[in-house]
């Protein structure tokens, strides 16, 4: 017994496929993507040519100032200094330090020198329920207006 094509199963094939691959796209969804988008960050502005993205493992040369949300207070900044604050991309040295936080790290990868960035950083990708004392209070979310001065990239 032959199968009889009928020209109606086409349209209807179609119709199930898209509806499926919606689904399963729109469940894909996760915690660490809500986090991310609460993750703010704005290019203030571009580089004039970017031959070089900042990726894990690249040295990095920037300056930046790191302001608390809550009362808009400058906390730590690079400025003063003559020399930009200089670190590897992904490494984590001293628990304090910027290169430490999750949403610091995130907000600079894929950054070209000459680019400047200001990254909004919630609680959860930040210093988290224990803040940093004496300047950062708890579940406070940090802004930081950096900017990427050079790459070293091996």
């Amino acid at each position: 017994m032959a199968f009889k094509f009928h020209a109606v199963t086409l349209p209807i094939a179609i119709v199930l496929a898209s509806l499926y691959f919606y689904w399963i796209t729109q469940k894909q969804t996760t915690k660490k993507e809500k986090v991310l988008k609460d993750m703010g960050v704005v290019v203030t502005q571009k580089a004039a040519s970017c031959h070089l993205q900042a990726k894990t493992g690249d040295i990095l040369h920037l300056h930046y100032s790191g302001y608390l949300k809550s009362n808009g207070k400058l906390y730590e900044s690079t400025r003063e200094n003559k020399e930009p604050y200089v670190f590897k991309l992904g490494t984590c040295n001293e628990k304090d330090r910027p290169e430490c936080l999750k949403g610091f790290e995130k907000g600079v990868t894929g950054m070209c020198a000459g680019e400047k960035r200001k990254i909004t950083v919630p609680p959860k990708l930040g210093f988290g329920k224990a803040g940093r004392k004496p300047d950062v209070p708890p579940d406070d979310t940090l802004i930081f207006n950096i900017e990427l001065v050079d790459i070293d990239s091996f």
